[in-house]
């Protein structure tokens, strides 16, 4: 059977900055790191690279953290759209991965999902929101309200693609089952298509697919390490559907399958993946 081991796939941190402090945080992620933003020219100028490179690649692509959404809490509100729009140009498909906790806002929320919809809407591509809900991020009433909203407007529902991600744990799958019980109470009606896919929708108006992952296990790295909770040690080695992931932070180091680092050092993107794979070899 054939598999997707050579193709890669690319991610930026964006920034260490998070709202949260949890204990599983792999990146050691919090409100009192400084909110250090990739610049926007750094962003095009890995874009353009990524999508340069002569290699089988994926043309999704995520946009993460730390928070990925950071820039909205410091009135940055112009650098996640720029972000969409630049992806969309390198004909990429945009994922902005977050824990959601945004969705708690209403002045917010409404801000970020607009900002999502209209770039959808102006590029042409399906904007996507991956959200994590887990133990840690007590986020459940916060995503139920980003879903909810999502799935009863005729504006967002085309243009807003969502995906829900849940560690492995027992405490984790309660917290995905609470979020469940709260759209099914609300009225909105749910269908699992298969495992890992499901379809909420208002009766009678819209359908919306959207992606699940319970079986996300804690990396034992970060403040997950210090608390002794961490359980999985990124191999190196690449996943057998989605191949390699290669990622560059807003220190500038490049990692290959989340555990192979070198600096950018300012040279070529295709050079620094070169040595990543070989130390992958």
């Amino acid at each position: 059977m054939p598999t997707n081991n050579n193709k890669i796939s690319f991610a930026l941190k964006t920034t260490n900055w998070c709202n949260l402090k949890c204990a599983h945080c792999c990146e050691c992620s919090g409100p009192n790191v400084i909110p250090n933003i990739m610049p926007l020219g750094t962003v095009e100028k890995y874009l353009g690279e990524f999508s340069a490179l002569p290699v089988d690649k994926w043309r999704h692509m995520v946009f993460t953290g730390g928070e990925a959404m950071a820039p909205y809490f410091h009135q940055q509100m112009e650098y996640i759209p720029k972000c969409l729009d630049m992806a969309a140009a390198h004909n990429m498909i945009p994922f902005v991965k977050t824990n959601g906790t945004w969705g708690a806002d209403g002045n917010m929320r409404q801000r970020i999902l607009r900002d999502v919809a209209a770039a959808a809407y102006k590029n042409n591509v399906l904007m996507s929101l991956d959200l994590s809900v887990d133990e840690f991020h007590h986020n459940d009433v916060a995503v139920y309200n980003i879903l909810n909203d999502v799935v009863r407007s005729d504006y967002l529902a085309p243009a807003v693609r969502i995906s829900l991600c849940s560690l492995n744990t027992q405490a984790s799958h309660a917290t995905f089952a609470r979020l469940i019980e709260r759209l099914h109470n609300s009225g909105l009606e749910i269908v699992v298509n298969n495992y890992g896919e499901m379809s909420i929708s208002v009766p009678m108006m819209h359908k919306v697919s959207v992606y699940y992952d319970l079986l996300t296990n804690v990396s034992e790295s970060g403040r997950a390490k210090a608390n002794n909770i961490g359980a999985y040690t990124p191999s190196g080695r690449p996943d057998p559907d989605t191949g390699h992931c290669f990622q560059i932070d807003n220190a500038d180091i490049a990692t290959l399958n989340y555990k192979y680092r070198a600096p950018m050092n300012g040279r070529p993107m295709i050079d620094v993946v070169a040595e990543l794979m070989t130390k992958a070899r």
